[in-house]
C-alpha cells in the first residue's frame, strides 16, 4: 500500500470513486468532473500537494483525500491559530475495513501538523465550498456543506479516530414558488418606524455605521461582508434597518446562483434591538428580492438549537439535512 499525492492520471480514478459513492447516496455532493474538481479542489488558492493524496494498492487507485487551509484571514486571524480542514475522503467499497480511510488520514493529519496547525476541522468554514443536492428537491443545489452529513458513514469513522461533534447545523430550504408575504411582516415595519426604525433596502450613499452592530456581536466576517459590499462599484442588494446613522440589522447581499438558488451570506441584528422584528421584515424583504430577482428556491442552514429556526420555519423553509461540524486536535499525545 502506498499514499502519495495525486498526479492528473489519476483523475479518472478519483471521479470513478466519488460517483460511485454517490450512486450508493453515501454522499450528497454533486457528481464529480474534471471542470468542477479543478474548480474547487486544485485552484490556485486551494491546492498544496501534501494536501490531496491517494491510496495506492498494486498499481490500483483504491481511495483518495482532501484538506485544505485558508489563506486569507479576518481581523485577528493567523496561520497558527486557525485549523486545518478535511474537505474529502473516499475508499472503494471493496476496499474498506482494511485502513485504508485510516492510512490516508493519518497522512493528512501528518501534512497539517508540518503546515503549523493544531486542529483539523470539518465544517462549512472549508476555502472548498462544496456543493450538495439538497434531497427531497428536483435536483436543486447548496453552494457549501455545513459539516458532515451525519447519515453518511464516514460521521462514525471519524468520530472513532478522535474526532469530536463542536456543533450540530440544520440544512432548510424553501420553494420561493409558494411563498407569500405575511400581513404581520408590514405590521411590524410600521411599528419600527414609530421607533425611529426604518427597515428595508439600503442605499449604500446612507454611509451607516456599524461597527458597533458588529462589535456587540463579536463578528469580524459581518463587519467584512458589509465593508465589501458597499465599497463594491457595483454592490447587490441590502436590507437593513437603521436609526439615528446606524445599522442595527441587516441580511443579503442578494444574489442569484446560475442555478436558480437565492444566495445571501446570512442575517444579523444588532443584541440591543432584538425581539422588535426586525429579524422578520428583513428576512421576508429578502424573499421578495429573491423573486424578484428570478430566484427558484433558497436553502440556508443554521444550528440546531439557534432561535433564528422560528423565523425560516415561520418564512417557510423547511429543514432538509443534519449535518454535525467536527475538530480533531491533532497534537494531542505528540
Amino acid at each position: 500500500m502506498e499514499i502519495r499525492s495525486y498526479t492528473q492520471n489519476d483523475y479518472p480514478a478519483i471521479f470513478s470513486i466519488w460517483n460511485e459513492c454517490r450512486i450508493r447516496n453515501e454522499i450528497l455532493f454533486r457528481p464529480l468532473t474534471q471542470r468542477y474538481f479543478e474548480e474547487k479542489f486544485l485552484s490556485a488558492k486551494v491546492y498544496e500537494e501534501s494536501f490531496l493524496l491517494v491510496a495506492v494498492d498494486n498499481g490500483t487507485i483504491i481511495g483518495f483525500i482532501a484538506g485544505s487551509r485558508p489563506h486569507e484571514f479576518l481581523n485577528g486571524q493567523t496561520e497558527t491559530n486557525t485549523p486545518g480542514y478535511l474537505d474529502a475522503l473516499m475508499v472503494r467499497k471493496f476496499s474498506r475495513s482494511k485502513g485504508v480511510g485510516s492510512m490516508l488520514l493519518n497522512a493528512l493529519e501528518d501534512a497539517m501538523r508540518r503546515a503549523g496547525k493544531s486542529f483539523l476541522d470539518v465544517s462549512s468554514l472549508s476555502p472548498v465550498n462544496k456543493d450538495w443536492i439538497i434531497p427531497g428537491t428536483p435536483g436543486h443545489e447548496h453552494n457549501n456543506m455545513p459539516g458532515i452529513d451525519d447519515q453518511s458513514p464516514a460521521f462514525a469513522f471519524l468520530q472513532k479516530r478522535g474526532y469530536e461533534v463542536r456543533a450540530r447545523e440544520v440544512a432548510m430550504y424553501l420553494d420561493l414558488s409558494t411563498y407569500h408575504t405575511s400581513p404581520e411582516v408590514e405590521q411590524k415595519r410600521e411599528r419600527l418606524k414609530s421607533m425611529d426604525i426604518v427597515a428595508g433596502r439600503y442605499d449604500v450613499n446612507e454611509n451607516c455605521e456599524w461597527d458597533e452592530m458588529c462589535n456587540r456581536v463579536g463578528s469580524e466576517y459581518w463587519r467584512k461582508v458589509l465593508k465589501d459590499e458597499t465599497a463594491s462599484p457595483e454592490p447587490r442588494p441590502i436590507f437593513a434597518a437603521r436609526t439615528k446613522g446606524h445599522i442595527v440589522g441587516f441580511t443579503g447581499p442578494a444574489d442569484v446562483q446560475p442555478n436558480g438558488r437565492g444566495w445571501f451570506t446570512g442575517i444579523c441584528t444588532d443584541p440591543w434591538y432584538e425581539k422588535m422584528g426586525i429579524a422578520t421584515v428583513l428576512f421576508n424583504d429578502l424573499m421578495c428580492e429573491f423573486i424578484r430577482l428570478g430566484a427558484q428556491y433558497s436553502s440556508l442552514f443554521t444550528g440546531t438549537d439557534n432561535h433564528a429556526q422560528r423565523l425560516y420555519l415561520k418564512t417557510g423553509f423547511r429543514p432538509a439535512r443534519q449535518f454535525a461540524m467536527l475538530r480533531k486536535e491533532l497534537r494531542r499525545g505528540l
